[in-house]
């Protein structure tokens, strides 16, 4: 069984219609597990002679005519995807919310029981000098990743043209998932099946706007974006008045089995804003060893004082370590563990002193495609800051929600991934 996650030499959506020959983004990485394109599908006849033709016959054009189809087709790119799970030991309500976007809990759900995170697909085509990309998810998750929804039920995850002026150079213009962080939304390219807190909490989801990806030398790479909305992502649609801007530098190693990813986003704390700008940065480390992956990742936010309301800025950060052990071809152990805090007024702001997580994953892959993950999930915050529910929360009359009665949460989940690329 192939590693469930080896970012730094994965395909990066930054450069979505080809392989750059330079290290790729790791939030960016297993989009395009499934569906790379193998370099840039020649178009057009196998030959063009200046010359009057030797006569040809019937066959000879239909053949060069197939060859051709054939030569269109090698551009196209697909994948579908279904993910579904049971989860015991949940909570509902507060704790772990999540993005820009989304008030749901984790994991995209907000009962315990059966559930649907994503039924979708991705599709791809990749031109010599053009690239267009869709995808699309339905499910309970589908409203966490993407505010472009007909309903709370799915909508568009991405959607972007791409121009390719050159094999060092691609410029995406759209919707397009974020370059941050060292999480997918694709759960069987991740160590662990359900998202960390620093996903949801410290991290955008997507963007709109402009991305532009640079192959500088074989092993450096530059992204640049101009985008709507705030650091975390914003609204993509309305009141975008003041861009954001975001950046990002990939490094890694000749054999690709080290990467260094680091960047940042710098907008407006308010959309229609063009002070108190916020400051966001990410940083990724990856490093693969045989059998055994290693994903270190840290964000910072410093939101002004004219956001915070406070008399200093609030500063946030969060730390996340994930290690990715194939102990065979069908079987994987992924563990993570995360902490997320920040200084005085952050913690005043948001009334959680910190946040700690530790989860552990037992993947089974019995075919190819079909991935079974057993995980256990427990959440930790301060003793006097009690942010879980229990069942003693909800009123024995009415049903309803009281306040928050536990510091920590454990959860089982038992999940169900089906996955079919070309």
């Amino acid at each position: 069984m192939r590693k469930f996650l080896s970012l730094a030499v994965m395909c990066s959506l930054a450069f979505p219609a080809m392989a750059l020959a330079q290290p790729e983004a790791p939030k960016e990485a297993a989009d395009d597990m499934a569906m790379e394109a193998e370099g840039i599908p020649e178009t057009g006849t196998s030959a063009e002679f200046e010359m009057p033709e030797s006569p040809k016959t019937a066959a000879d054009d239909m053949a060069m005519e197939g060859d051709e189809a054939a030569s269109w087709k090698d551009g196209i790119s697909w994948m579908v995807m279904g993910s579904a799970f049971y989860r015991l030991g949940g909570y509902i309500g507060d704790g772990v919310l999540a993005g820009t976007y989304n008030s749901i809990g984790y994991p995209y759900t907000q009962y315990n029981g059966f559930g649907l995170n994503f039924v979708g697909g991705d599709f791809q085509y990749t031109g010599e000098k053009f690239a267009l990309r869709i995808d699309l998810r339905f499910g309970e998750g589908a409203a966490l990743l993407t505010p472009i929804s007909a309903s709370g039920f799915g909508g568009l995850k991405q959607g972007y043209v791409s121009w390719l002026p050159s094999d060092k150079v691609a410029i995406d213009f759209g919707f397009f998932d974020t370059i941050f962080g060292g999480e997918v939304v694709d759960e069987w390219n991740n160590a662990n099946y359900t998202r960390g807190a620093l996903y949801f909490n410290r991290q955008p989801f997507n963007h709109m706007g402009i991305r532009s990806a640079f192959g500088l030398t074989d092993t450096v790479g530059l992204t640049l974006m101009v985008t709507n909305g705030g650091v975390l992502g914003g609204t993509p649609i309305d009141g975008n008045e003041t861009p954001t801007l975001g950046w990002q530098f990939a490094f890694s190693d000749a054999e690709e089995n080290f990467g260094f990813f680091f960047g940042g986003q710098h907008g407006a704390s308010n959309p229609n804003d063009n002070k108190n700008w916020e400051q966001f940065f990410d940083w990724v480390l990856t490093a693969n060893a045989g059998i055994f992956s290693l994903i270190a990742n840290g964000d910072y936010q410093l939101t002004p004082t004219a956001v915070s309301g406070g008399t200093s800025s609030a500063f946030a950060y969060g730390h996340s370590i994930q290690l990715i052990f194939d102990a065979s071809d069908k079987v994987s152990i992924g563990l993570r563990g995360e902490h997320l805090s920040g200084n005085e007024q952050h913690r005043l702001t948001t009334g959680q002193p910190f946040l700690a997580t530790g989860t552990a994953t037992l993947r089974y892959k019995p075919v190819q495609y079909l991935v079974l993950s057993l995980e256990y999930r427990g959440e930790w915050t301060s003793a006097a800051d009690r942010v879980y529910y229990s069942r003693a929360a909800l009123d024995p009359t009415t049903g309803a929600l009281g306040a928050p009665d536990k510091r920590a949460n454990h959860a089982l989940i038992l999940g169900f991934t089906a996955y079919i690329a070309n």
